[in-house]
């Protein structure tokens, strides 16, 4: 158990790492550690902020983020789960899958910009595409993993309960059993999907990552971290958000 102490302590250390952060980040930019006019100042980006929050970009560049981060999300997350579980429990699929799995497996969702803007030109469907791809196999290794590793003993209990067949096995034990770690990978997955937001949105869709381009474009890099910091703030609130639910689900947990 953690006392008050030791817990002031955590966030004294927690607040001077970042101190020592933003004074090695001032530092970079004062000495010219990098080439000029590369490094933005720390005490501009307060007033970047405020400059992208009066141009009317800010909010809306957020809410379209967030709808092919929720498709692409949600996508790849289910189908992840659902190829991963029938893989783990299905022999012959998991053969028929297993070469293609690991054809597929190395190509960064980058690589399938291409063939996003020739699918779904530039829109919020292209974009969950490339979402999709990278949260899919968070899931799929993550649920694969976890459904190989329920004991097997617990399938011997559910067959002696007359529990044997593939679905109620499934549903009975399977399930309850693998999800920690099938949660875990969706938690995983919430946060690949952000980093996978930036690339995906190089389709030119509207959104967060564009307008770090444009603004990057033009030499504004302190609002490029305003919109690095905006993308940090909302993982953190789907994280917390994810967790409460997590929590939830499995509560029987010891």
């Amino acid at each position: 158990m953690i006392t008050g102490t030791a817990h002031l302590r955590r966030v004294a250390l927690g607040v001077a790492g970042l101190l020592t952060f933003l004074l090695l980040w001032k530092a970079t930019e004062s000495f010219e550690w990098v080439r000029r006019g590369t490094m933005p100042d720390p005490l501009l980006v307060p007033a970047a902020a405020m400059d992208e929050w009066r141009s009317g970009r800010f909010l809306p560049a957020i809410g379209s983020s967030l709808v092919h981060y929720v498709w692409g999300l949600g996508l790849g997350t289910v189908m992840g789960f659902i190829i991963g579980a029938l893989a783990a429990t299905i022999r012959p699929f998991d053969d028929f899958q297993r070469y293609l799995a690991r054809v597929l497996r190395p190509i960064p969702p980058l690589a399938w910009v291409v063939f996003a803007i020739a699918w779904f030109q530039v829109s919020h469907a292209g974009a969950a595409f490339v979402i999709s791809i990278g949260v899919f196999w968070v899931n799929y290794f993550a649920t694969y993993t976890a459904v190989q590793n329920v004991d097997p003993r617990y399938y011997e209990l559910a067959k002696a309960f007359g529990q044997g067949g593939y679905l109620a096995r499934s549903m009975k034990v399977t399930l309850p059993a693998a999800m920690p770690g099938v949660m875990g990978g969706v938690r995983t997955g919430v946060g690949q999907a952000w980093m996978t937001l930036i690339a995906a949105e190089l389709l030119g869709v509207p959104g967060l990552g564009q307008e770090m381009n444009s603004a990057a474009g033009v030499g504004a890099y302190e609002a490029v971290v305003v919109y690095m910091l905006a993308i940090s703030a909302v993982y953190a609130l789907s994280d917390i958000l994810f967790a409460t639910v997590e929590g939830r689900l499995l509560r029987w947990r010891p």
